[in-house]
């Protein structure tokens, strides 16, 4: 029977380390995600309740090609998106999404700015307030695991030091 043997300072170090890099991924990860999709809600209320609304139509689309899960590539659609100001002027929004499929229809509705017309986002429940709901939540879970997992660290820091009698 082979005699069991204790971890090595240099192994118990490096294992440590690597734990506070992941922690600190996931952390990041989710406060990142967190305040992005933050971000995103407090700039669409503002636009959709100081803003102006009007139609916009969709005129073209920016072909890109994203990577699927199986190795392939597939063609991704953005829409270019014209509208008119109060004045009259025209504008362009190019949206911050794409889709593998074009759009059924061309009319859309756009919020944007009063003091700067250029600043507009595209109307809808699923462009204003799922996505960066849905971005939300799934940000939450690298962060739940990354504070779980300092917790964890700290609660056996601590417990650590008290058995030692330094606190």
């Amino acid at each position: 029977m082979k005699k069991f043997t204790p971890p090595k300072q240099e192994d118990g170090c490096l294992i440590v380390s690597f734990s506070l890099l992941f922690t600190l991924l996931l952390l990041g990860m989710g406060v990142g995600g967190a305040y992005y999709s933050l971000d995103k809600f407090q700039k669409h209320i503002n636009l959709v309740s100081n803003g102006i609304k009007t139609d916009g139509l969709i005129t073209s689309y920016e072909e890109h090609w994203s990577k699927d899960d199986d190795g392939g590539y597939r063609k991704m659609y953005s829409p270019v998106i014209s509208y008119y100001d109060s004045s009259n002027k025209s504008h362009t929004l190019y949206s911050d999404y794409s889709s593998s499929t074009r759009a059924w229809f061309r009319d859309v509705t756009v919020y944007f700015d009063k003091e700067d017309p250029s600043k507009a986002i595209r109307g809808g429940f699923w462009h204003l307030w799922f996505w960066p709901f849905v971005i939300f939540c799934l940000s939450m879970i690298p962060m739940a695991i990354g504070l779980f997992v300092l917790k964890y660290y700290v609660d056996l820091l601590f417990k650590k030091n008290n058995n030692n009698g330094i606190i």
